[in-house]
Order: structure tokens, then sequence, then C-alpha cells
């Protein structure tokens, strides 16, 4: 039902969020090591393609007591995490600051925590690959590999930036918003909803 199109968009969309903290954090940087490169590309990567498969879980459980009105359940999951998305974009609050140590390492728990916070959107998309009977492996596999890639390459793009330049990045929110919409409205297409 999805192609490969719409999961790559979609990881790209639930990736933001990575990117807009990776970036926020190298572009405060002096000097970015390949290990804080690994070590946040894989703590995104991995909350992104595992969120997905929870929230898959949780839809796949629920699937046979909605079927009737899956689609709708989907468009509507798709659409609350595109508006919080718009909402970010919309917003001048800063991302805030990362905590570091005094060598400019952040620790594995802030950065587990700064994780899940950003992953918590895929938790509704997964239920929506769950509610749209839509195997989870696949997406799952590729919303991480896109979320390593993308907040590797936010490593040295931050450091080269200015603190200024990265606050503009919230914009990305609606790029993803409407790549999550674009993707909803099909759903409801699919259904012959229109």
């Amino acid at each position: 039902m999805f192609s490969l199109l719409e999961i790559l968009g979609t990881a790209f969309a639930l990736s933001i969020d990575a990117m807009v903290v990776t970036l926020c954090w190298s572009t405060t940087q002096k000097h970015i090591t390949f290990a804080d490169t690994l070590k946040f590309s894989v703590a995104f990567g991995l909350f992104q393609g595992l969120m997905p498969a929870i929230g898959w879980g949780a839809g796949a459980a629920f699937a046979s007591f909605v079927s009737q009105w899956d689609h709708w359940l989907a468009f509507a999951l798709l659409a609350f995490v595109a508006g919080s998305m718009i909402k970010e974009g919309l917003s001048d609050e800063d991302e805030g600051d990362i905590k570091t140590d005094e060598h400019g390492t952040v620790a594995w728990g802030t950065l587990l925590m700064l994780a899940v916070a950003t992953s918590l959107d895929a938790l509704a998309v997964g239920f929506s690959f769950a509610l749209s009977d839509y195997p989870i492996v696949e997406p799952a596999l590729i919303i991480a590999a896109v979320c390593f890639l993308l907040t590797a390459l936010c490593m040295p793009v931050g450091q080269s930036i200015s603190a200024r330049a990265a606050s503009h990045t919230n914009k990305l929110s609606f790029v993803g918003a409407a790549v999550l919409l674009a993707i909803g409205l099909n759903i409801l297409r699919e259904h012959n909803v229109f």
C-alpha cells in the first residue's frame, strides 16, 4: 500500500526533530569528533526505527476493533503529527540547550532522553502503518537508516553554519507536515473516501 517514496518521505519527516537538535548542538561546538557523530546518529536512528515498531504493535492489537474506520484513524494520527509539526514550525521557541560536560560531550542519558522525545511522533506513524495492514519491518529499518544518515550529515553542516542560521531549521517542519498529510490523504483515497 505504501510506496518506497512515501516511506522515504515519512522517514525524512520523522527525522526533522533529530536533525534540528543535532544542528543546534553542533553549531555550539568548537570540535566535533567521529564519536560524537556516531553517538548522535545511533541514538536518534535507533529510536526513530524502534518507535514505529512499538506503535505498529499497538495498532495491530487494536486493528480488529477499528477495522471499519481504520483509514480515518490512520489519517487522524498522521494529521495530528502534521499539525504538531506545523505548530513547531510556527513557534519562535528555541530547542533549548543540551547539557554537556566540561569537554562538550553529551551524556548518554541526556542523549537517550532527546532521542525518545524526538521520536514520539513515530509511535503514531507506526500505529497508522498497522491500521493500513502494512508490515513494519521495512519501514522501521528505512526510517532508522534515514534518521541515522541525516543526523550524521547534520553534524558537519551545523558546525559550518552559525547558530542564527540553525534557528531557521524548524521551517523544515512544514515540509514534513505536508508529506505526512499527503500520505494520510492517499490512505483515504485508497479507501474510496473521495
